[in-house]
């Protein structure tokens, strides 16, 4: 058995092509419009009931996440509560300044 990849490919090319090869982009576009003709409206309606429940889904989770996460992260003392300054040196919430809570 030859393993070779150039050998390999150089004989696929030299192969014939499929005799219905040729149709197969105009068999699929066939295909494409007969399922957005079948469909109709139920497809847009699908899509803003999916956009919908993602947005609920969204403020939903945010909101119990948001609920948990103090009761889950002790609190320091007034006089060390850190400021959060997401592009100074400073990142109070970075996991490695978490962890030196626990």
């Amino acid at each position: 058995m030859d393993m070779d990849l150039d050998s390999a490919l150089r004989r696929l090319a030299e192969q014939p092509l499929h005799p219905r090869l040729a149709e197969l982009e105009g068999d699929v576009m066939r295909l494409i419009a007969a399922e957005r003709r079948a469909g109709g409206g139920v497809t847009l309606r699908t899509g803003m009931l999916a956009a919908v429940g993602a947005v609920a889904l969204g403020v939903v989770g945010g909101g119990l996440s948001s609920a948990a996460a103090p009761a889950q992260m002790p609190t320091p003392a007034p006089a060390q509560m850190p400021t959060l300054t997401p592009f100074g040196p400073a990142a109070p919430l970075a996991p490695s300044t978490l962890l030196a809570f626990q």
